[in-house]
């Protein structure tokens, strides 16, 4: 750990408190100077310290930790080596298999171990990379490997940048727990939780802060009252040596939420170790200093009055757990000793009859480190009582927005519910409005693979003018047709519909055209105040053709192609608006016989389905003669540069009739097109003034004849 050295007195955050002795764990690792770990007893009159597990946690300085069963015998052992790697052992030294390499740090305090739920035998293990400031946890089941346990998943990633303090709930109400810890971010520490589920550990949510006057540390210590009802958070890096050394928050459990945020003085020494006593009348405090002398005491949670029981009790100190005989024990370190302090009674009034005593447990060697384990607060080790699936809590929403059902199992993977109304649903919060009446709600939740139910008799009731709910509406809609709804609603004062398609109105009669078709359920809630009244209808919505189309056509052709686009038709009729034909082709072809703005319109007849009609107005017939194609009526060939060449006008790029001049007597005088024009000549001499006749054939159709005066 950067920035202290790596041989103190540490522990592991917390561990199980409560007021009765049973509440806390009857057996602790404990590691000594060298890194092996030995099992400490505490079921006989005085504590026994066993011997050592062979070559278990060489050169860790910290991390030690165990589960127990619900009859306080050890399960399994963890503890971190030199290298920051934790392995996973059984009592006897045996590894549980594929029990190495999970995530650590040589000289991190921190672990947690809880109980999965739904998963019995299973375990989660929250282990900490100081370096790193990282939350890793891992799985084992200790069914397998013949009863020996094996590690079934291992390093999985949970948070960056948290420090190591880790604390752990007692089980909630649904069968869930809370996995506390914090961050050190702006020059302040946050309080996080995270939720222990069947599935895993959950997303990390900031649930409070504290600001302070020096610098946060990564190694301050977290601790849980044995009620479950406070956090404490030693401050270390506090300045100055006045200034507050921790901060308390009331917690409420089931919400997971702190309120009443409590700074506390307690040394001049720079307090890191914390620990509630079993009653949770006191919190007990240690210094961690490279000092000889720092101060062991505890404060009077009621008046926050401050008692120092040891002045001088070490150095390099954190390590203070409650034991399963109900006696609190520190870490107590000297030159050449290391013992383990004991308060035989710490919820006594006074320090005389709290009984401390620094040299309790002695040990052998120089360097003694004994690191406590950390598992669950107030909840002695197999007593949780099993979750309460089948329950919930009932909101009374501000307004006119109805009742919320919150179920208490955190742990339900499916949900009915039966409101007492004649409506339920598999939503699993629902919100449900009431008529006028009082009604017994029942729910029935599978939760760990077996179904539990619960059923509340009478137990909401609604006053008021009750409105009764009723409408009318056809059996079957066209797609995209608008349909009436009738509102035959009584003492109703106001509506909300609901189409069944994702879209509503407050209109108290509406119209609505559906964009698609398909079963829908129509939904009319009516209103009197807050009281509603629901009504439900079914309603068809046929299929609708939804035609479209396009022309594709030389503007020089008579002829107009028709590029049909439609979706969902089966037969078509088309009318061109002039009045000439109908066609009932897939892409017709027309020939409009005039210019003019045409209307055309396109209907689907899609057998089982509903008509439906589009319509277009095209502007046709520019490729009809003689609409397009005209011959002047006069025109002057004198050579003056003005009208001085009769030609036939029309659409440039279309190809142009021929036309023909004949003189009175019938004889042809001229003939071509309108790339050539007539200049008034006739056999190479200028021809008489006078009237002539043209006649203009086109590609198709009849010739169309005319008069041209030419005047000199």
């Amino acid at each position: 750990m950067a920035g202290r050295p790596l041989l103190r007195l540490s522990a592991v955050c917390s561990l199980v408190l409560c007021a009765q002795a049973d509440a806390q764990l009857s057996k602790w690792p404990l590691r000594t100077g060298s890194g092996e770990i030995r099992l400490i007893d505490f079921n006989a009159p005085e504590p026994l310290v066993g011997s050592l597990i062979p070559s278990f946690g060489l050169g860790g300085s910290e991390d030690v930790n165990l589960m127990t069963d619900p009859a306080g015998e050890a399960l399994f052992v963890t503890a971190v080596d030199a290298e920051g790697k934790i392995s996973v052992r059984r009592p006897s030294g045996a590894f549980v298999a594929n029990g190495t390499g999970l995530q650590g740090n040589s000289s991190s305090q921190a672990s947690a171990i809880a109980p999965r739920p739904c998963h019995a035998g299973q375990y989660y293990i929250i282990h900490h990379d100081a370096d790193a400031h990282r939350h890793y946890y891992s799985i084992v089941d200790m069914n397998l490997n013949g009863g020996n346990g094996a590690v079934i998943e291992k390093n999985i990633l949970l948070a960056n940048y948290v420090g190591e303090g880790l604390a752990i709930s007692r089980q909630l109400h649904g069968g869930c727990r809370w996995l506390l810890s914090f961050r050190v971010e702006d020059g302040s520490y946050r309080i996080l939780r995270a939720r222990i589920t069947a599935l895993g550990i959950g997303e990390w949510t900031e649930i409070g802060s504290c600001a302070l006057g020096g610098d946060p540390k990564w190694w301050s210590t977290l601790k849980l009252s044995p009620a479950n009802d406070r956090i404490a958070l030693s401050m270390p890096g506090n300045a100055p040596a006045s200034a507050p050394d921790a901060v308390l928050w009331d917690l409420d459990l089931e919400a997971g939420s702190l309120q009443g945020m409590h700074q506390v003085a307690l040394s001049q020494s720079a307090i890191c170790g914390l620990e509630f006593s079993p009653a949770g009348q006191y919190l007990y405090f240690v210094g961690n200093s490279d000092v000889m002398n720092v101060d062991f005491g505890r404060m009077r949670l009621a008046t926050q009055a401050v008692e120092i029981i040891d002045p001088a009790i070490g150095w390099w100190l954190v390590s203070m757990e409650c034991a399963g005989n109900g006696r609190l024990y520190v870490g107590a370190r000297g030159l050449s000793t290391t013992t383990l302090a004991e308060v035989r009674y710490p919820d006594a009034a006074t320090l005389a009859e709290a009984a401390y005593n620094h040299d309790a447990i002695s040990f052998f060697g120089w360097g003694m480190i004994p690191s406590l384990p950390n598992s669950i607060e107030g909840e002695p080790p197999g007593s949780a009582p099993p979750p309460i699936h089948a329950d919930f809590n009932v909101i009374a929403l501000p307004g006119c927005e109805g009742h919320r059902f919150v179920p208490t199992s955190c742990l339900a993977t499916a949900w009915e519910w039966d409101f007492g109304d004649g409506w339920g649903t598999d939503i699993a919060e629902p919100v449900h409005h009431y008529p006028v009446g009082t009604f017994t709600v029942g729910l029935r939740v599978t939760a760990c693979g077996q179904s539990f139910e619960v059923i509340k008799p009478d137990h909401i009731t609604i006053e008021g003018i009750q409105p009764i709910a009723s409408f009318q509406h056809p059996d079957t809609a066209c797609q995209r047709a608008v349909v009436g709804f009738e509102n035959t609603s009584e003492l109703a004062t106001g509506a909300t519909w609901f189409f069944g398609d994702g879209s509503s109105t407050d209109t108290y009669e509406p119209a609505y055209a559906y964009p698609a078709h398909g079963t829908r359920t129509v939904t009319l809630v009516a209103r009197n105040g807050c009281i509603m009244d629901t009504a439900r209808s079914v309603i068809e919505v046929l299929p609708a053709g939804l035609p479209s189309f396009h022309t594709n056509s030389d503007p020089c052709d008579e002829r107009t192609y028709f590029v049909n686009t439609t979706e969902g038709g089966e037969t078509y009729i088309w009318d061109f608006g002039d009045g000439d034909t109908t066609s009932t082709w897939y892409n017709p072809v027309h020939i409009f016989q005039s210019e003019g703005a045409f209307e055309v319109r396109l209907t689907t007849e899609p057998g089982e389905r509903c008509e439906s009609t589009f319509a277009r107005t095209l502007h046709a017939g520019y490729g009809i003669f003689p609409v397009a194609w005209f011959v002047p009526n006069a025109f002057t060939p004198n050579n003056d540069g003005t009208n001085d060449v009769l030609r036939i006008e029309g659409p440039g790029p279309c190809q142009s009739p021929v036309m023909s001049i004949h003189n009175k007597w019938g004889q042809l005088v001229w003939e071509g097109d309108a790339d050539t024009g007539w200049d008034g000549s006739f056999g190479g001499t200028p021809a008489p003034e006078g009237v002539y006749a043209y006649i203009m054939r086109p590609r198709l159709g009849d010739a169309k004849h005319g008069w041209v005066v030419l005047a000199r």
